[in-house]
């Protein structure tokens, strides 16, 4: 009988872990960016907060009407809610997705799109970076000693658990923003969807697979117009609704061959 080194043993049984479905509805918590005194991007007379609040809750009216999908939103009102709150409420109801709902700005006003965001252990670029910490900056500073001391009290055995389940993790956020990109592929702006990597705080300290959508670019006067649109605003959340159903049945396929 082959032995197994202590690396390899925990491999297998997160991975066993990872595999066994969930029971009840697949739960998945929408978290609308920003909110009260913090607008998150301003322009052309368009609030973030306000636009991904409306995009949001168009897209848990469609998700409520699927019977095997439980949705929750980290915010329903324009108010703030810390980040780090955002991910203990998607941690607290053990959500099996978590979707973090931005718009975008840049210099340049040729800039548009929708963009996907997940973390790996790539290097982000460095635009993604300066994204991460314009949205990570109110929480950075407060965060960094209690991780450090959480991480010096870990053992080797918990500490190869940990990154076993933060690579199972990261491998599922990126199936789940290749899902999203497919569903914009009959799209004007299909170009432009484009996965990227980012050390965003909602998305890299969530346990569950999780995924920041950037709906479009609030300072492309052509794209600003569209987000305004409660038409456009009904097509994002259809096609995040498409995607986020596709990724679902293809974790229970994927569950179903493993049990058999």
């Amino acid at each position: 009988m082959k032995l197994l080194n202590l690396r390899q043993f925990t491999l297998a049984v997160v991975l066993t872990a990872a595999a066994r479905p969930s029971y009840g509805a697949f739960q998945i918590v929408l978290d609308p960016g920003h909110g009260g005194t913090d607008h998150g991007a301003v322009h052309s007379n368009i609030k973030e907060a306000e636009l991904v609040l409306k995009v949001a809750s168009k897209l848990k009216v469609l998700l409520e009407k699927n019977p095997d999908i439980q949705v929750l939103m980290t915010r329903v009102q324009d108010r703030n809610i810390a980040l780090p709150d955002r991910v203990k409420f998607a941690e607290s109801h053990k959500a099996d997705l978590f979707v973090s709902i931005h718009a975008n700005a840049a210099s340049d006003e040729r800039a548009k799109g929708v963009e996907f965001f997940f973390q790996n252990n790539l290097p982000p670029d460095e635009e993604s970076l300066f994204l991460a910490s314009q949205e990570n900056q109110a929480v950075i500073a407060a965060n960094k000693e209690a991780h450090d001391d959480e991480l010096s009290k870990k053992g080797d055995v918990a500490a190869i658990i940990e990154d076993l389940h933060r690579q199972n993790r990261m491998m599922s956020s990126l199936r789940l923003t290749q899902t999203l990109t497919h569903t914009w592929e009959n799209d004007a702006l299909a170009s432009q969807a484009t996965i990227k990597q980012a050390p965003f705080y909602v998305i890299s300290k969530t346990s569950m697979p999780a995924v920041l959508i950037e709906v479009g670019f609030l300072t492309n006067p052509r794209e600003a117009k569209r987000l305004l649109s409660a038409d456009y605003q009904n097509d994002l959340a259809q096609k995040i609704y498409n995607a986020l159903v596709s990724y679902k049945e293809k974790v229970d396929n994927s569950e179903a061959k493993t049990l058999n």
